[in-house]
């Protein structure tokens, strides 16, 4: 370990350490440490200059010694954490996934508890905007087995669920790639039932085992994954300024402003099932604002979502 990570390594235990054991003596504190009491000394000197620009000391720690023995006061702010804003939360949230936390960890069971902490008037909105952002980056579970499945050609089975007909079928498929779009993981593979390639998302797999059934390589065909930005959209939605920072940080440059906060996005209109699914997520935040087939196919499919919450007999 180099000189400078020591050096951290001290600076940050000793606060702690004499908040906890106020009164330590000099050489109690440098043996607990390991280092000498004149390199201890001048650490106690750095540590006094902690604070805000202009670094003003005792801005946020009184570490003093006083007839050789060591004490520390911290600044009251420090006392009892901030209670956490919704905003403030999902960037912790999104920044936590990111580290891949497995299940019964540290961080794993924190994220649990994130909500929990939160003010009662915050959890709501924080709900809403975890909804929004796809920042898990390991995907369904699926996709280890899938990936060796790929690999050593090997036929997979399944049962699918297709929206459309609101129904359920056993496939067995080669699979071939996997893709993610749109915060959606895409298998696309051989269906031996329909002879041809098609496309599956994973979300909608259940029951999925892998075979030892062998296959020969297959040549793939382009098949496209839908897209939520084209190049060449022909569907604008306006999202609400609620969100706007977030549609900003998606899509970038891409995006435009539309007056009071709000912005405004052009998307491919190709995949219309998906294009309705994906405008419904944001609530009342997102919009079509044109063309008049998209307004009226995201209005009809909100109204029949609608109906069938009222037509579900209340627990």
């Amino acid at each position: 370990m180099s000189d400078v990570h020591e050096r951290l390594r001290r600076l940050l235990l000793v606060v702690p350490y004499v908040s906890r054991n106020p009164g330590v003596s000099v050489d109690e504190l440098a043996r607990t440490l390991g280092t000498t009491r004149e390199q201890l000394l001048k650490e106690l000197d750095l540590l006094a200059m902690v604070g805000r620009p202009p670094f003003q000391p005792d801005d946020y720690i009184d570490i003093y010694v006083d007839d050789d023995r060591v004490y520390v006061d911290l600044d009251q702010r420090l006392a009892k954490p901030p209670r956490l804003t919704a905003n403030e939360a999902v960037a912790l949230a999104a920044a936590a996934e990111m580290l891949r936390p497995n299940p019964g960890d540290a961080l794993h069971s924190a994220l649990r508890k994130l909500e929990k902490v939160l003010p009662e008037q915050s959890r709501a909105r924080y709900r809403e905007m975890a909804q929004q952002i796809d920042a898990n980056p390991r995907g369904p579970e699926e996709l280890g087995a899938l990936s060796r499945a790929i690999g050593q050609r090997l036929e997979v089975e399944f049962e699918y669920f297709t929206p459309d007909r609101d129904a359920t079928e056993h496939r067995v498929v080669r699979p071939l790639e996997l893709h993610h779009r749109a915060g959606q993981w895409y298998l696309k593979a051989y269906d031996v039932k329909r002879v041809d390639e098609r496309l599956f998302r994973l979300d909608r797999c259940r029951d999925l085992a892998v075979t030892q059934r062998t296959f020969a390589p297959i040549r793939t065909t382009e098949r496209s994954i839908p897209n939520p930005v084209s190049g060449h959209g022909d569907v604008t939605v306006r999202f609400a300024a609620s969100i706007a920072t977030y549609i900003r940080e998606r899509y970038g440059d891409r995006v435009r402003p539309a007056g009071g906060g709000a912005v405004e996005l052009q998307v491919s209109g190709e995949y219309s099932r998906w294009l309705v699914q994906w405008v419904l997520q944001f609530g009342g935040e997102a919009t079509v604002v044109e063309p008049e087939w998209a307004r009226r196919a995201v209005a009809g499919a909100a109204r029949a979502s609608l109906q069938s919450a009222r037509s579900c007999p209340s627990s």
